[in-house]
């Protein structure tokens, strides 16, 4: 399978060699050897959001998700300088031994390991006092450093002398040495299959180390001078940025061969994946850059062509049209249900994530989360004839038709906006919980249902006051919701927890939990079948849960990375709006699964 570029490459600073994706914050922290400092790149608008000034000559960075701190190493001034993901500030600055040039965070112990090459030793920062607490010898010249969490062991490659010392993280000593290839630079951990992946910058290739044997089971050619690994969990793959060559090497851990060879900046140099974008980032030192690279699919049966992308889904049932909000291309496409084609294609603003369908004006709302607006389309010339200013990077909609108002959910200012469909203004503003990720609207009790992706709970609005009037608990990361009319109930897809939590509107509490597929991104009501389905995005299925109690779920294959969701209740199908191959999956909701 093919790979294909992302977004445009982004400039950052000078020298660009090491990356890091910080999951609490959806940023990329990229270090910039030459010009001393680290830029801050928001993965949803793709663009630099803050540069932090740090030591001399920052070469490797890691996070560290428990203090939500970013640890940077600075190779010419001898120390790690400590970045809070909260403020984009410096925290502390932590002395080391000489040239350091790798770190790994470990979890089990909280604790920082630095490879020091100059000094061939490594320090054991805690980071409860950021201090070092303890400095083991190790092999020659170290560079590379990777935790492995199956044995709690850190694995160093020491460039100097072609092998990786293998360290207890209790005991601080080496407790193996592996030979690998000439100048091992880098390191990556493939968690399926319990490997670590070993850049080798002068014999060009990567060696496959089992953790369990601590020995080398496979040997896998790749471009020259590879520099940096990263492992891509979705498609179990392992990404190798290719210094010399300006590629990137993409290895199957099934087969332990490359699958696929990307060309990318000048200068390759660091790697980090985002697994909300599914998207790998590539930082060019030579080109100050950072390029994107996201795997695209061959061609499946019963899929559309859409845009780059396609993120949210609406069915507009007077039209019989289905609007797609394509976030890579800042546009809509529109599908005839008739014909099963694009029939019109709309420029919206940047990042479009949602799309909800207003059938009293015959309007279709785009939130569009780059640049904090909803367009607003008319089905009957599918132009836009409002942009709307709303909170900070509205992630989802839903409608109130008893008030014709629209609800737009601001991800990142933790709030609500209602919008006035008959005035296309904000007539309200309602504070919710942390990164609020989806809404539905339950048109029995009147209100506004909102999870919360970064507190895992909802809120409930009531539409007659615009006041949150109940804050239910669910599971972890909450991404989706919608509502079952036959029951009067809730159902609540958590991306984490890999489950849906059941709510009855009439108690407000949650009265089921529903195992689903790995990754539950979005849920629908299929009204025919008196059952919810979940779109599975890291299982590249869909769930559908019975709509009455036990209620019991089975599953069917989808597209790759289904992301959205929208029903048609005429020809009875489900558009699954494919994230990652850029396709609309159109399934029949009478296919038996």
């Amino acid at each position: 399978m093919p790979i294909s570029p992302g977004p445009p490459a982004l400039p950052v600073g000078s020298g660009p060699v090491a990356a890091v994706y910080d999951p609490a914050m959806n940023q990329i922290f990229v270090t910039n050897l030459n010009s001393n400092n680290v830029s801050v790149i928001s993965a949803l608008t793709h663009t630099v959001v803050a540069t932090v000034p740090v030591g001399s000559m920052p070469v490797a960075a890691a996070i560290d998700p428990v203090e939500h701190a970013i640890y940077i190493v600075n190779g010419n001034s001898s120390n790690v300088s400590v970045i809070s993901d909260r403020t984009d500030r410096v925290i502390a600055t932590i002395p080391v031994g000489s040239i350091p040039q790798g770190i790994a965070f470990d979890p089990n112990l909280r604790q920082m390991f630095v490879a020091n090459t100059n000094s061939s030793t490594v320090s054991v920062i805690s980071d409860r006092t950021n201090r070092v607490v303890a400095t083991p010898n190790v092999g020659g010249n170290p560079i590379g450093i990777l935790y492995d969490p199956v044995f709690n062991e850190v694995f160093v490659a020491n460039t100097g002398s072609d092998n990786i010392s293998v360290l207890s993280d209790a005991l601080d000593q080496t407790v193996a040495r592996i030979p690998v290839g000439s100048n091992p630079a880098a390191l990556g951990f493939e968690p399926a299959k319990d490997e670590v992946f070993v850049a080798n910058y002068n014999s060009l290739n990567v060696s496959v180390i089992s953790d369990a044997t601590n020995k080398v089971v496979a040997s896998v050619p790749v471009g020259a001078w590879p520099w940096a690994v990263a492992y891509d969990s979705r498609t179990h793959e392992d990404f190798v940025a290719n210094y010399g060559t300006n590629t990137v090497s993409v290895i199957s851990d099934r087969t332990n061969r490359v699958v696929a060879t990307a060309t990318v900046g000048v200068g390759p140099d660091g790697l980090a994946y985002d697994p909300v974008a599914r998207t790998m980032f590539v930082a060019d030192f030579l080109s100050n850059d950072v390029f994107s690279v996201v795997r695209s699919t061959p061609a499946l049966t019963a899929t559309i062509p859409v845009g780059s992308f396609p993120d949210g889904v609406a069915y507009d049932k007077a039209k019989h049209e289905t609007f797609v909000a394509n976030w890579g291309n800042n546009n809509v496409s529109v599908i005839a249900d008739a014909t099963g084609t694009v029939v019109a294609t709309v420029p919206v603003g940047v990042g479009p994530l949602a799309a909800v369908y207003d059938p009293s004006k015959h309007e279709v709302f785009v939130a569009n989360g780059g640049s904090d607006t909803v367009s607003v389309i008319s089905d009957a010339t599918d132009h836009v004839v409002a942009t709307i200013g709303v909170g900070t990077a509205p992630y989802a909609m839903a409608y109130d038709p008893t008030l014709h108002e629209m609800f737009i959910v601001n991800d990142l200012s933790n709030n609500t906006s209602v919008i006035s469909d008959r005035t296309d203004h904000v007539v309200a503003t309602v504070a919710v919980g942390g990164y609020p990720s989806a809404a539905a609207f339950d048109p029995n009790d009147h209100d506004l249902y909102v999870t919360n992706y970064g507190t895992g709970n909802v809120s409930v609005i009531s539409d007659s006051s615009n006041h949150v009037v109940r804050s239910i608990p669910v599971g972890t990361d909450p991404a989706s919701i919608a509502y079952d009319p036959g029951a009067f109930d809730l159902f609540v897809a958590n991306y984490v927890s890999n489950n849906t939590s059941v709510i009855s509107d009439s108690t407000n509490t949650v009265i089921a939990t529903v195992a689903v597929g790995a990754g539950p991104n979005a849920v629908a009501y299929d009204p025919a079948r008196n059952a919810m389905v979940f779109a599975d995005y890291l299982a590249d299925n869909l769930t559908v849960v019975s709509g009455s109690a036990p209620f019991s779920g089975v599953t069917t294959q989808a597209g790759w990375g289904p992301y959205a969701l929208a029903y048609d209740p005429v020809t009875h199908r489900m558009y699954v709006a494919d994230d990652d191959s850029g396709l609309v999956s159109v399934i029949s909701d009478t296919t038996p699964v």
